[in-house]
């Protein structure tokens, strides 16, 4: 009895010590925090400035309230912008349109007047009318 208990003295003691661990040094130096260069452009927006590198290629920089980030520079920023997804499919019904759009959670319908619509909406209504039902 005496040595059962005495095992499971040692076995509790041994769980409940803490592990000792070597600090590890690290080697790596932290990164630089991003800045806006002095010759970069700003933008009409107020918050992003273009520059432009030496070897050439352009970068906008735009102030977050996490910090300044460091983003390449895109052409085509009105393609970057979504327009109305193509799955909506819009029947005509006189006055008023009906649009239908899948989701996660079932097929989500809601209708406008003509005068209503606004343009990605309109330009969903032209298309789907131009394709053959």
């Amino acid at each position: 009895m005496k040595t059962t208990l005495t095992v499971i003295f040692v076995l509790a003691a041994a769980v409940c010590a803490p592990a000792q661990t070597k600090k590890k040094t690290s080697t790596t130096p932290a990164p630089q925090a991003v800045t806006i260069p002095k010759d970069a452009v700003p933008n009409s927006d107020g918050i992003s400035y273009t520059y432009t590198d030496k070897q050439g290629k352009k970068w906008v920089y735009a102030k977050t309230p996490f910090g300044i980030i460091k983003n390449a520079y895109s052409d085509n920023a009105a393609a970057a912008t979504p327009t109305q997804d193509s799955t909506t499919k819009a029947i005509d019904k006189g006055d008023t349109v009906r649009f239908e759009r899948p989701s996660p959670f079932g097929v989500m319908t809601w209708e406008k007047k003509k005068s209503d619509l606004t343009d990605d909406e309109r330009h969903t209504l032209d298309a789907s009318s131009a394709k053959p039902q």
